[in-house]
C-alpha cells in the first residue's frame, strides 16, 4: 500500500484535542460525555498520559457508542512510531488525530519523565488489549482481526477462542494485500458488522490505513495494534515478566529477532534518547537545525 495520505482527508478526520469530548446522540437530545485527559507531545507526537481504568473505560465508550459517524481511532505511541514520525509527517498528523493515543515502552517512561510529564502507567498494546478482550467479552461485543500472516491471525483467532469462549469474533483477514485491494477488504469488514476492529499491520501502515478509512469502516472502535497477533498466537514469545519490568523487554525482542530489530535498537533508540537530550539541554534555537540532521 502507498504510504501517501490525502492531507485534507486527514486533517478532517475531526478530533476535539483540547477538550476529548465526545457526544452521543439521539433523537430526542443530545448527552456530552467528557473525559479528562493530560495529553503532551513527544518530539511532535501525541501521548494521551492517563492509566488502564479510565482508558479502558473509553474504549468501551467508543465501542458501545453508535453516534459517531465513523470508526474511532485508538493508536500507541512508542519509540519506533516516534521516530518514524520524525521522517513522515503523514505519520505524524496521523497520530496526532487519533481519538487516544496511549503510551507504550519504558521509552515513553524516561522520555516523560525528562520532559516533566512522568508516565502514570504503561499502557502497551500487548498487555492493555487482553484487558479489551475481556471487557468486549462481558459486554457481548464482537471484533474483527486484521492483520500478520494467515496462519499466524487464524491461530490468533483460535486462542482467543478458548481463552474467551463467550467472545464473539466476527472474523479475521491476512495483512498480506495490494492497495488495490483496500475497498474489497473495508467492505468484508463491514459485512461482518463489528463493534471493535483490530488492526496488525506495523507502523506507519496501520495508522495511515485507519486514517484514511475511517469514514469507510461501519464499526465503533478500531485499535492498531501492531505485532500483537504474532503474540497472542504464541508465534512468537515474549520476554519474562522480569524484563518486562525492568523495561528491558526490547533487549529480548532483539536478541530473538536481530535482523528484524537492529535498526530499533541500533539506529532509533539512540536517536531518540540524543532528542531527548537536545530538548532538555540544548537552545531551542538549535533544536530543529539538530534534530534534521539527526533524522536526515
Amino acid at each position: 500500500m502507498a504510504t501517501v495520505v490525502d492531507r485534507e482527508k486527514v486533517l478532517s478526520d475531526v478530533f476535539t484535542e483540547s477538550t476529548h469530548s465526545i457526544e452521543r446522540r439521539s433523537k430526542k437530545q443530545t448527552q456530552q460525555v467528557r473525559f479528562q485527559l493530560r495529553s503532551f507531545y513527544l518530539m511532535g507526537t501525541r501521548v494521551d498520559n492517563i492509566d488502564s481504568d479510565l482508558a479502558l473505560r473509553i474504549v468501551r465508550h467508543y465501542a458501545v457508542d453508535h453516534g459517531a459517524d465513523r470508526a474511532r481511532k485508538i493508536f500507541f505511541t512508542n519509540v519506533h512510531s516516534i521516530c518514524s514520525a520524525q521522517q513522515n509527517e503523514i505519520l505524524k498528523q496521523c497520530i496526532n488525530l487519533g481519538d487516544l493515543v496511549l503510551p507504550d515502552g519504558s521509552g515513553l517512561r524516561i522520555g516523560g519523565k525528562m520532559t516533566g510529564n512522568p508516565i502514570i502507567e504503561n499502557l502497551n498494546g500487548t498487555d492493555f488489549t487482553p484487558k479489551v478482550l475481556r471487557m468486549a467479552e462481558d459486554e457481548g461485543l464482537s471484533l474483527f482481526f486484521f492483520g500478520a500472516e494467515e496462519p499466524v491471525v487464524q491461530q490468533c483467532c483460535n486462542r482467543i477462542r478458548n481463552a474467551y469462549p463467550k467472545l464473539r469474533i466476527a472474523g479475521y483477514r491476512n495483512g498480506y494485500f495490494q492497495e488495490s485491494e483496500d475497498k474489497n477488504i473495508v467492505e468484508q469488514i463491514n459485512a461482518a458488522r463489528p463493534d471493535i476492529l483490530l488492526v496488525a499491520l506495523g507502523t506507519p501502515k496501520q495508522e495511515i490505513w485507519l486514517t484514511r478509512y475511517s469514514h469507510d469502516l461501519n464499526v465503533n472502535v478500531a485499535m492498531a495494534v501492531g505485532g500483537l497477533f504474532d503474540f497472542l498466537s504464541m508465534t512468537k514469545k515474549r520476554a519474562p515478566l522480569w524484563m518486562r519490568r525492568l523495561g528491558i523487554e526490547w533487549l529480548f525482542r532483539f536478541l530473538h529477532e536481530p535482523k528484524a530489530k537492529w535498526k530499533r535498537i541500533i539506529i532509533e533508540i539512540p536517536m531518540y534518547f540524543s532528542m531527548l537530550f537536545a530538548k532538555k539541554y540544548v537552545p531551542a534555537s538549535f533544536q530543529r537545525t539538530l534534530r534534521k540532521a539527526i533524522f536526515s
